[in-house]
């Protein structure tokens, strides 16, 4: 290790999960920095107290060493780091993914949504020092996909007297591992990849969607990759695959003519912005990140009803080239984009 990599300062990323986003922040983060990655261990709720005796020794016991602490995400795991970045008077940055900017009990989806994490996450957005989040809908948004008991969505609509800086940090893409390989695909296929093994996953991902569309278009065939446990019969032109590597996954993307991210809610959606780059014409609702990401080039589903979905999906008639699709993602959204973007606000005093 050279005399400068030994002046580097570090910098504690804090996660539940070391999902693929995470490991892409890290990565950005090591350009300048060195990088600690914590897991706060919530896979069962009776692991909850344990995470938290775990997470105050070890913050206790290593706070001084670090100019800086990001959290994936507010609520349970970023409460402690809250409190010591105070007491040790260390910066703390918190990216706002999605789940800590929502509330609807239509679905039992949303952080708010439950009165012990909803007040975590408030005192963590409220007692830090900059809120990155992954699109500006999570900072303020109004909800219309849906008649919903709270259409006020986002961390203002939660926090509404919060002072914390909040800036729109978006997600980027590799777009050479995401490519376009094929442009002549077989006509009214569709295709979405998600992770969906409950009731709240089942809804939020929309699958009960795609399912109403292939019993009204049964000429249609419809893929879905990943982990789904179906709560209703399938009909017989929907494929089920599990997860796959993310090689054959680029093959999969690139033999589907269009791609469906009908949530309920996302924060940013990271499959359909590989599936774009990769040519596939995208199918989103209106929530969120999800009509900007879209933009002109595929379709959106304003309301989540029957006569909507059948409309929308009887009448995919325009001429959208494949290559428009990916430069969408490609010129807007690339890794290089979320990297600069990153790397200034960490640098910023």
């Amino acid at each position: 290790m050279s005399h400068s990599e030994e002046k580097r300062d570090k910098i504690l990323m804090v996660f539940v999960l070391c999902a693929t986003f995470a490991k892409r922040d890290v990565k950005i983060l090591e350009e300048k920095y060195e990088v600690v990655s914590y897991r706060f261990n919530t896979s069962s709720k009776y692991l909850l107290p344990i995470a938290f005796i775990k997470q105050f020794f070890y913050l206790l016991f290593n706070m001084r060493k670090y100019t800086a602490i990001i959290t994936q995400s507010s609520g349970y795991l970023s409460y402690l780091p809250s409190v010591f970045s105070r007491i040790f008077k260390k910066r703390l940055v918190i990216i706002a993914i999605g789940t800590d900017c929502a509330r609807l009990p239509e679905i039992n989806y949303g952080s708010h949504d439950k009165t012990l994490i909803a007040w975590f996450t408030r005192y963590t957005f409220n007692h830090s020092d900059l809120i990155l989040p992954v699109h500006k809908s999570l900072t303020e948004s109004t909800y219309t996909y849906m008649d919903v008991k709270y259409p006020a969505q986002g961390i203002r609509a939660f926090c509404p007297k919060i002072k914390t800086p909040i800036i729109e940090m978006v997600n980027g893409y590799d777009t050479v591992k995401w490519k376009l390989k094929q442009l002549d695909r077989k006509p009214n296929t569709f295709l979405t990849v998600t992770f969906a093994v409950d009731r709240v996953g089942y809804y939020r991902k929309g699958i009960d969607t795609i399912i109403t569309a292939a019993k009204a278009f049964p000429y249609y065939e419809f893929t879905v990759v990943g982990k789904v446990n179906l709560m209703e019969e399938c009909p017989a032109n929907i494929t089920l695959i599990s997860n796959v590597p993310q090689e054959e996954l680029l093959e999969i993307y690139n033999s589907h003519t269009y791609y469906m991210q009908l949530s309920m809610f996302e924060g940013f959606p990271n499959a359909l912005c590989e599936a774009m780059l990769c040519g596939c014409i995208p199918i989103g609702s209106d929530v969120a990140a999800i009509p900007d990401i879209i933009d002109d080039c595929g379709y959106v589903l304003t309301k989540k009803t029957p006569e909507h979905i059948v409309d929308l999906f009887g009448n995919l008639n325009r001429e959208i080239n494949p290559e428009n699709v990916r430069n969408r993602i490609k010129d807007n959204f690339p890794l290089e984009r979320r990297a600069k973007e990153f790397l200034d606000h960490m640098s910023t005093d």
